[in-house]
């Protein structure tokens, strides 16, 4: 049998190698449980559909092309994938690697703000995953806050880790296996991009640099650049690009800084950014020691 939709008891063994500890989150798709393997004792996240959700076939393939795109990217900012299968009840689950750390969002809650070198740094190291990712043909198309974890370093700085792939587009896929259709928008909408909105379908990887500029400004000014009381509303603001400028929120920002994150935001993808490593380019002088090198990397990475 396969787990309950509500909980997962501890102790039961999970794909007959996985002993489940806690359950370290649940939503309406799905639930994450902290496990032990078996015979090395290593601990994992397990990541399942729940069952109901599992019946429809688009979400689990959706899941599934979630351990595809995260698993063939190689970086230390994008959350390691395992193992992928399905439990005893059918239900299809992936191992990932066990994080202890915070989500950006839970930092960021109430309202709060990051100096400008540390919102920075996190950016940095987020382009540099988003880097790999794209170098490998996969657009993340959900960069948020909630997909950000911050993990303690030995250094003792926050590294930065790119979670849930699960609505990724990957450009090489064969023709009639993409999930996505022209009138389908996925993502969140606070962080996406007007093309995204438009069809999620075209989107390119120009639509991550937008989500992490957004990210970049809540980080910067502890609000959102784009936020109404209705979704329509929302999207309006997106789409005519209206958002309130950094320096009025906050004076005191340096104005490249300011720069380099409202050309992220433009309306069109085409006046942003020319990709993730310039703009960690345009970021690196206002982070910490570590960010000139890991800019290059993400040069290095898209072959600039």
């Amino acid at each position: 049998m396969g787990p309950p939709e509500e909980e997962v008891p501890e102790g039961e063994i999970l794909a007959g190698k996985y002993r489940a500890e806690r359950v370290l989150g649940a939503g309406g798709m799905g639930v994450v449980v902290r496990v032990r393997h078996l015979e090395n004792s290593q601990i994992f996240a397990l990541k399942f559909l729940r069952p109901s959700v599992a019946r429809d076939a688009s979400a689990t393939t959706r899941f599934l092309r979630e351990a595809q795109a995260a698993g063939r990217i190689e970086s230390p900012h994008v959350v390691r994938i395992f193992d992928v299968g399905k439990l005893a009840s059918g239900t299809p689950y992936l191992v990932m690697e066990y994080l202890e750390g915070t989500t950006l969002e839970a930092r960021l809650a109430g309202g709060k703000s990051l100096p400008v070198s540390a919102a920075c740094d996190l950016a940095v190291q987020a382009c540099e995953g988003l880097a790999a990712a794209h170098a490998t043909g996969v657009i993340h198309r959900d960069i948020k806050p909630a997909n950000l974890t911050l993990c303690p370093a030995e250094s003792g700085a926050d590294l930065l880790k790119i979670l849930d792939f699960g609505v990724s587009k990957i450009l090489d896929e064969s023709p009639g296996q993409g999930l996505t259709r022209t009138q389908t928008a996925l993502g969140s909408p606070l962080y996406m991009s007007p093309e995204q909105m438009r069809s999620a379908r075209t989107a390119d990887a120009r639509a991550d640099q937008w989500s992490l500029g957004a990210v970049i400004y809540r980080m910067a000014t502890g609000r959102l650049p784009f936020n109404a009381p209705s979704l329509p509303r929302v999207c309006v603001q997106v789409m005519e690009g209206n958002f309130p400028a950094m320096a009025s929120v906050c004076p005191d920002l340096p104005a490249e800084f300011v720069a380099a994150v409202e050309r992220c935001l433009r309306v069109s993808p085409s006046e942003r950014h020319a990709d993730v490593a310039e703009l960690a380019e345009a970021l690196a002088p206002f982070a910490g020691p570590d960010a000139g090198a890991r800019a290059e990397r993400c040069c290095a990475i898209l072959g600039r």
